[in-house]
């Protein structure tokens, strides 16, 4: 459903000229007020006529209803909203034709305002409800993956807020209609091909940089284009703005943004650190799926103890997002239950049956392994009793044959010189000692994991630190190691006569590519 992008005064002269206010369609909705317009076509407030329960129609410009592909595309809103079956997802509950023949779809209707004008109105937003929103979006986007749908316009405008069971503020995402089908149990092939390869189709301040260049996408230019939002929602302000929308594209490809809290101060690190990842420009550095998003989502819910101030319990502790790590991370159709799935089974005790026997594999597990554990140690010991056994055996015998050669080793010990020598030759022989551990590029000897951090820059000798401390860990082009440490961020600086370089925040629980975009002081 789209917001209104007009005023009242708008819309009660648009009203005027509409000739579907006040007309009954479909023998079952009445259409009582405009919503909201759109390039596609206008949505209307309406009332079923039988159950006098509000809902809202989408009904697509005439001209437009003719043309085949904005059709299907239309069509294709209806069936990917429908098949989603996910509460943070407004639900599409039937489709037909007007009298005149345009096409139309009947959706619930949800009051409340959009995320662009709560960002407008108010923003930076507290970071309570960034978490609340973020999360809640990327649950919905996480289900829609799984159906094999990517949204492909993800922007404030498609988010509504609203509360629900007393859970406030609740999302609810609409507009599928440029979505993606990339699974095979939703729809035809003719409907998964229509959008034709190098089309770009979405709103240039929001769009990922493969989108943006007309490439394949697949899920995780989502995860970009909320990447933006979150960015938006913390600051104020987007990442990338021009007034030539072709810049706009050009920077989502090639420009390295600004640090979140460059523009907000209360940003905290570990959400620049977040934002910084969804916004990555190969998406192969970025979030694998939405779920790993909600995961950090959560460590920073919990860490800065925001349940203080937002109750997300109902999302944060569902089946879906407190998967095992080590499960495949590719979400699909039947991996992925729905909410009202996950409702029902929370209801009827089928999650604490679940979770005994889960209990009971890992006891029966662990029964296995001790025993496997026991018999290994005795395996170990009884081997290493035979090599202190040969080992004294041999001891005793050379010093038999010492004793037989008139050598007394009380009455002659080894002179100074022959231990000097003794020591050296042990040296020598016994295995090279452990390197200290350097960041050099090379892997530690010792088993501690790191991560490899590479940074190209436009221009070479850029001195990269550590922004907190100051230490110098490499200058560019360079590869250098640093301690591997899940959750933690840090923050690296960029020393270059003659230019600004701002700082860029990196995630420490993975090999990182940095590229520095250096611009010359006038």
């Amino acid at each position: 459903m789209t917001i209104p992008d007009f005023s009242s005064r708008e819309i009660e002269l648009k009203e005027k000229k509409e000739p579907f206010i006040g007309v009954t369609i479909s023998e079952r909705y009445l259409i009582t007020s405009m919503i909201g317009s759109g390039g596609m076509g206008n949505v209307y407030l309406a009332e079923h006529v039988l159950l006098k329960k509000k809902v809202a129609v989408k009904i697509l410009h005439f001209e437009l209803s003719k043309n085949k592909d904005t059709l299907e595309r239309f069509k294709r809103e209806a069936i990917a909203a429908s098949n989603i079956g996910q509460s943070n997802i407004v639900d599409v509950t039937d489709f037909g034709y007007t009298e005149q023949g345009n096409a139309f779809f009947v959706m619930e209707y949800v009051e409340g305002e959009s995320l662009a004008e709560i960002i407008k109105k108010r923003a930076p937003l507290p970071l309570h409800h960034v978490i609340a929103i973020s999360a809640q979006v990327a649950l919905a986007l996480y289900n829609a993956h799984g159906k094999g749908i990517v949204h492909r316009d993800m922007k404030p405008e498609n988010i509504l807020i609203t509360s629900k069971d007393e859970i406030s503020p609740f999302v609810k995402i609409v507009d599928f209609g440029i979505s993606k089908i990339i699974g095979t149990n939703v729809t035809s092939r003719k409907e998964r091909t229509l959008t034709k390869t190098g089309a770009i189709f979405g709103t240039p301040e929001y769009m990922s940089p493969e989108q943006a260049g007309g490439q394949q996408i697949d899920t995780r230019t989502d995860i970009y284009s909320l990447g933006v939002m979150m960015y938006e929602m913390l600051t104020g302000k987007l990442p990338f703005t021009d007034q030539n929308y072709m810049k706009v594209l050009h920077k989502h490809q090639y420009e390295i943004p600004d640090l979140p809290s460059s523009k907000e101060q209360t940003v905290p690190a570990e959400m620049d650190a977040i934002v910084m990842r969804c916004l990555e420009k190969n998406a192969a550095n970025r979030y694998p799926t939405m779920l790993d998003l909600i995961a950090d989502l959560k460590r920073v819910y919990t860490q800065y103890g925001l349940e203080k101030r937002i109750n997300l319990a109902f999302l944060l502790n569902s089946t879906v997002i407190s998967r095992t790590e080590g499960d495949d991370p590719s979400p699909t159709a039947k991996e992925t239950p729905s909410e009202r799935d996950m409702l029902l089974m929370l209801n009827q005790g089928t999650m604490a049956g679940r979770h005994r026997e889960r209990t009971d594999t890992v006891a029966s597990v662990k029964k296995k392994s001790t025993f496997i554990t026991v018999v290994v140690i005795l395996v170990l010991l009884l081997v290493a009793t035979v090599l202190i056994y040969r080992t004294v055996t041999k001891k005793t015998d050379i010093l038999v044959a010492e004793r037989s050669q008139g050598e007394d080793p009380k009455t002659n010990p080894p002179k100074e010189e022959g231990k000097v020598k003794q020591k050296e030759l042990e040296r020598k022989q016994s295995p090279k000692e452990q390197e200290p551990k350097t960041y050099s590029g090379k892997k530690p000897v010792g088993g501690k994991k790191t991560i490899l951090l590479t940074v190209n820059a436009n221009v070479d000798g850029v001195t990269v630190v550590n922004n907190e401390t100051g230490k110098v860990l490499c200058v560019t082009p360079c590869k250098t190691r640093l301690p591997k440490n899940e959750g933690a961020v840090m923050v690296l600086g960029f020393q270059k006569d003659d230019f600004n370089i701002r700082p860029m925040a990196i995630a420490l629980d993975r090999d990182m590519t940095v590229n520095v975009d250096l611009k010359q002081l006038q």
